[in-house]
């Protein structure tokens, strides 16, 4: 359970929480940012440089280790490979991985236990759950070096900006930090051992913007870590209002960043934006240089590029992790898309660069009672809500909610009213829920569709922009 959906939390005064949000902090600097962490670092600081065979090499390295790992250590890859007459020796070089079958989120999502491996460490081994692009809870578990791996990625990102990892932060992300009963500010929490200043993302509204705006001017942040739809959100409330917070850098992930949303932040916060793209699944990793430009990192994982039919110069991500030793997953597709770019990069890295990532967007924002914003549907689905396979959110009116769900043979009334739950701890009490079951949801040509569709009614602040 998140700390954030706890009863013992949501129940506490306001500082209370933010007691314990640092003393969280303080946790997760210990066990995230210790001698591993700092190790990490100076080696990703050495790689970024290193020449097209001195990358080729270190993925290799790395991939014999995680073969080996996932033959003598994970069942489903055991099983695999013995089906297959192969050993982890057959895997001289990098294409030899096309020896092994992809593998796709319903694989995983049906038996995740039979890709935790066996000797991970329970203590150290985190177990999570992402409603990913198609609106599927899955549940996977992460190493505390893959944890550590992925900081230290981000943090590397940090020094291309130029910017101070210590400096003060303002973010604005999916976890409901502010329980959704409270109505009255303040909408944001301390999180004083890494330095942050978390504010809700769902208490945003024409209503309590100022103080919102009051309360950062007061903080002082040169930070702001957010996913894109909800920072463009705020940013366009700011503008609304005639607001200004001046920011210096804007680090964004989560969503895709669409073009309008970087154009119009960048302008508003008079910051620039460095984009992250990564995966739960902890396969593959995209990352925006201080030139502006997409870098996939060769060090996180093998990311494949599957060519899509009809669509010349894109392709389907699939990804093989490199760090993640409590959960391999090999040859995985992502059901992400991308378009390479033809440039290089002047930022003189040789990785490969990308034009443009086409994953999870967010292009509406469902509208409550009260009049708040809530653009995160997706972080509903970041907890156990078993049996589901696809969830589709779609606002009927003000504060209310038809859900599309093709769930499996063994969904029940009981998952229902858990999915009924976890949308009102996120979005009030007040809301009004229908669940409607049924056997598929419409795709788009490109193979996806809309995991929240907004309503139609008149709004005034939608006529705004929003």
């Amino acid at each position: 359970m998140s700390i954030f959906t706890a009863p013992f939390y949501i129940k506490s005064p306001f500082r209370i929480q933010e007691g314990m949000l640092s003393l969280r902090g303080l946790g997760f600097r210990l066990l995230r940012e210790g001698r591993v962490f700092k190790e990490i670092s100076s080696q990703l600081e050495k790689s970024q440089y290193y020449s097209h065979e001195e990358l080729r090499q270190l993925q290799r390295e790395r991939l014999r280790s995680i073969l080996r790992h996932s033959y003598e250590n994970v069942p489903y890859y055991r099983r695999l490979f013995k089906a297959l007459h192969l050993t982890p020796g057959d895997f001289k070089d990098i294409p030899d991985l096309e020896k092994l079958p992809f593998i796709t989120k319903e694989d995983v999502r049906k038996n995740p236990a039979d890709f935790l491996a066996i000797n991970a460490n329970g203590f150290f081994t985190r177990k999570v759950f992402t409603g990913g692009t198609t609106g599927s809870p899955l549940k996977l578990y992460r190493d505390l070096y893959s944890i550590n791996f992925e900081n230290a990625v981000l943090g590397r990102q940090y020094r291309w900006a130029g910017c101070d990892t210590a400096g003060k932060k303002l973010v604005l992300r999916s976890s409901p930090v502010v329980p959704s009963a409270v109505t009255r500010p303040p909408f944001w929490r301390y999180d004083f051992f890494q330095n942050r200043l978390m504010v809700s993302a769902y208490h945003l509204s024409k209503k309590n913007i100022g103080c919102y705006a009051e309360e950062i001017l007061k903080y002082r942040p040169s930070i702001l870590e957010t996913v894109p739809s909800a920072g463009y959100l705020m940013a366009r409330l700011f503008d609304f209002k005639k607001m200004d917070v001046d920011l210096k850098y804007i680090f964004t992930s989560s969503e895709v960043l669409m073009p309008h949303q970087k154009v119009f932040m960048e302008d508003r916060f008079k910051a620039q934006i460095f984009d992250h793209y990564g995966t739960a699944e902890r396969v593959t990793a995209i990352g925006m240089c201080e030139k502006g430009r997409y870098h996939i990192y060769p060090e996180y994982g093998i990311t494949e590029l599957l060519p899509l039919s009809g669509r010349k110069g894109y392709f389907e991500i699939a990804g093989t992790t490199l760090n993640n030793f409590a959960m391999p997953l090999l040859r995985y597709k992502t059901q992400d898309v991308l378009r390479l770019s033809s440039q290089g990069c002047p930022c003189g890295r040789n990785f490969q660069t990308v034009e443009q990532i086409d994953g999870r967007k967010t292009d509406g924002f469902f509208i409550t009672k009260d009049g708040r914003f809530v653009s995160l549907l997706s972080g509903i689905l970041s907890i156990d809500l078993r049996n589901l396979i696809e969830t589709q959110f779609i606002q009927e009116g003000p504060a209310s909610m038809r859900i599309k769900v093709v769930a499996d043979k063994e969904y029940s009334f009981r998952d229902e009213l858990r999915l009924k739950k976890s949308i009102r701890d996120y979005l009030g009490n007040d809301v009004r829920i229908t669940v409607e079951k049924v056997e598929a949801i419409p795709r788009t040509p490109n193979g996806k569709f809309k995991q929240f569709i907004p309503g139609g009614y008149k709004n005034e602040m939608l006529r705004c922009g929003l």
